[in-house]
């Protein structure tokens, strides 16, 4: 079979945005406690403002650690003179500062409740990660590493379906672009199906070999060809780990999704627009016509 180029697109679910914003809440009212570690015109700053400059930041080195610190506690009492000039000039009594407090602590407010949510879902046990692991045996045992090679170029008006469906390799693609004087970026990446989107998996397992496909991504075409397949199989206690994580993960991904599904739901007769902004009422589904007569049953092979 003749390769071609196809185009596979994948509707990627948009994971929960847990993290935190700590620098809101400086905003937004409560004073942090802990022990003082500067004060800059007599505003102090505590250990614990530190810690969460720093986030996650860990070294075995004391020095490193030192330096760390160091570079974390200029960047806070500088922001803090910046603030305190801010507030000379009466910015903070602008209706644009005033917004962008409340977008901020409303943001936070609801990071903390999905967070809250998330940590109430199920935990997977261990008997649950093991029938994950042998029913998706393309990220487990069968796990592979995928070798691509790709062609990256802004859409064009030059790069249309039915020319994409006459290239039959990357050296085509390539080809076309430099007819075109069309700028592009050859780059290698590799896919793991352990973590990859199985959907795209799922996609690519179904061309032919050498297949060119492009995944529209960013703004961007991205035009690839599977170079090289590598078997990798994972398995044993740390697959069991992994898969553990990544239940724990989707339930609470799962529970959040309802829950928020269910608090628009019950909120909505609450909700009250202005003429100007009431959205269009959902479209109404045909009804389904009666059948004459009842389909037969069909007969067992």
């Amino acid at each position: 079979m003749k390769a071609r180029t196809r185009i596979l697109t994948i509707a990627v679910v948009a994971s929960m945005t847990l993290g935190g914003c700590s620098q809101i809440k400086k905003l937004v009212g409560g004073k942090p406690s802990g022990q003082v570690v500067a004060t800059v015109n007599g505003a102090e700053i505590t250990s614990l403002e530190l810690r969460q400059e720093m986030g996650n930041f860990s070294s075995r080195d004391p020095k490193i650690v030192k330096l760390a610190q160091q570079q974390a506690l200029q960047q806070i009492i500088m922001r803090r003179l910046l603030a305190q000039k801010a507030k000379a000039d009466k910015l903070d009594k602008t209706a644009d500062y005033t917004l962008q407090v409340r977008r901020g602590e409303e943001t936070l407010l609801a990071q903390t409740y999905e967070r809250k949510l998330a940590a109430a879902s199920a935990t997977p046990s261990r008997q649950d990660a093991q029938t994950f692991v042998a029913s998706n045996a393309g990220r487990f045992a069968q796990r592979r590493i995928l070798v691509v090679e790709q062609l990256i170029t802004p859409p064009s008006p030059k790069i249309t379906p039915d020319g994409l469906k006459l290239l039959k390799t990357l050296e085509d693609v390539k080809s076309l672009l430099q007819q075109n004087n069309l700028p592009f970026q050859e780059n290698v990446v590799s896919i793991d199906t352990l973590s990859a989107d199985s959907r795209l998996i799922g996609q690519i397992d179904r061309l032919p070999p050498g297949e060119v496909f492009v995944v529209p991504q960013n703004g961007a075409l991205i035009f690839n060809r599977i170079s090289s397949t590598r078997a990798v199989p994972f398995g044993g206690d740390a697959a069991v780990s992994y898969a553990m994580n990544t239940l724990r993960g989707q339930r609470a991904q799962d529970l959040v999704r309802k829950k928020l599904e269910t608090i628009r739901k019950e909120a909505e007769p609450k909700i009250v627009y202005s003429a100007a902004f009431k959205p269009a009422p959902p479209a109404k589904t045909a009804a389904a016509k009666p059948a004459a007569s009842p389909a037969p049953a069909p007969k067992a092979p």
